[in-house]
């Protein structure tokens, strides 16, 4: 099927925001045997849209974007009326936009009418998290589906949409995964040499994100798949922590709840991201009590007593302070598991000996403390980001070893 995917406006051309909404798109398509043929990055202007139309011979069109109120907003209107199509307003739509605003105690505008807009004979596509339904409808033998912009909001409507062009072509195929942490893309590949010849019925893609991997195995042979699957997983359970719909921290708290104990943290260049992850999580309150993001020397001293020889011989970004922010904290609090990081996130105060990327990552548990030195690549996010997964996966095999201990009783 011949495929084509077209994003809209002016701050996708501008750079003013990363189009990430294709990438996407297209993993969710492939899952499923469609490859995407074409994408466009188009303005928010009706002789654009009127452009692209003409020009395009595609199956299947995926619009992003333009499904807002304003007056930029333009992509449903506009691609419903350069195909003629009798429309109508549904009032069931409309009044769930007007709950939207009422429930934010915001008076609902005449412009968001225009969003309950739909063609006869279409599909809506409920949007829980904004006021933007995606459509999807047919002209001829052609698909056409609109979908919000905005990531949070597109990526449960498209899980809508690829079990419907799954019933209506009749796909059979099968996708499944798993997430890894604490390797790399091209070391995994170094080691999955024959593993695809042995795999042949089964389509084994990788794609690498900051600090974690997803393998995603599509196959219409069930037998096939499990056996794929199984073979990767017996040779790479170490990194393994779940499947693809899984987080990190997720499974972290999980662990917690499992075992009914409480993880603290205590954080410095992370500066509270670490302590954001776990809170993500539905349910963490059970597990996570307490968190310190202690920046500067002096937090760390008023807040962790950590000693203040320690930082004037070793610096607050070495091993000798990780190890005292996770003891101490450990000792302030009740929690079964501490974790610390302190590190050099740049882009500035890196030297020789203590360069860019630097962090100590400590973890206490049940009244141990180990520290590990890692160098992370990146810019100052990627870092803060990398240093963080790396705290999480310790808590996680941490974690996972008690859980194998004790399940082998």
């Amino acid at each position: 099927m011949k495929t084509a995917v077209v994003t809209v406006g002016k701050e996708l051309l501008t750079g003013r925001t990363v189009n990430t909404n294709l990438r996407t798109i297209a993993l969710k398509l492939k899952q499923i045997g469609i490859d995407i043929n074409r994408s466009y990055v188009i303005d928010d202007l009706k002789k654009e849209f009127k452009k692209i139309l003409d020009f395009m011979d595609e199956d299947l069109v995926i619009f992003t974007g333009g499904l807002g109120p304003t007056v930029d907003d333009i992509t449903r209107e506009t691609v419903i009326d350069y195909f003629g199509l009798d429309t109508f307003i549904d009032q069931e739509v409309l009044d769930k936009i007007k709950y939207y605003f009422d429930r934010a105690e915001v008076e609902m505008k005449d412009t968001n009418n225009k969003q309950a807009l739909f063609p006869k004979d279409s599909i809506r596509l409920g949007n829980n998290l904004g006021t933007a339904p995606g459509v999807y409808f047919k002209v001829g033998k052609r698909r056409i589906i609109l979908l919000p912009g905005p990531p949070h909001e597109l990526y449960p409507l498209l899980d809508e949409v690829i079990e419907i062009i799954k019933d209506e072509l009749d796909i059979n195929l099968i996708s499944r995964g798993f997430k890894l942490v604490g390797t790399g893309e091209s070391s995994m590949e170094n080691n999955l040499k024959g593993f695809y010849g042995v795999h042949a019925k089964v389509n084994v893609a990788p794609y690498a994100n900051v600090g974690e991997i997803k393998y995603i195995f599509t196959s219409a042979d069930t037998d096939a798949l499990d056996r794929a699957m199984n073979d990767f997983y017996n040779k790479f359970k170490e990194f393994i922590y779940g499947g693809l719909e899984d987080t990190l921290e997720g499974v972290v708290v999980e662990l917690l709840r499992e075992q009914n104990k409480v993880i603290s943290v205590v954080e410095s260049c992370t500066g509270g991201l670490l302590a954001s992850k776990i809170v993500n999580v539905s349910g963490s309150s059970n597990v996570f009590k307490e968190a310190l993001v202690t920046y500067a020397n002096e937090a760390k001293i008023k807040y962790l007593d950590i000693k203040e020889e320690t930082l004037a011989k070793y610096g607050a970004v070495s091993a000798e302070c990780a190890v005292e922010m996770c003891d101490n904290l450990f000792k302030k609090t009740d929690a079964d598991l501490t974790l610390s990081i302190t590190g050099i996130a740049g882009p500035n105060g890196g030297t020789e000996d203590k360069p860019v990327g630097l962090a100590f990552i400590g973890i206490n548990y049940m009244g141990k403390t180990t520290v590990y030195r890692k160098v992370f690549n990146g810019n100052r996010e990627m870092i803060r980001l990398r240093a963080t997964i790396f705290a999480l996966n310790l808590a996680r095999k941490a974690l996972k070893g008690t859980k194998e201990s004790n399940d082998k009783k």
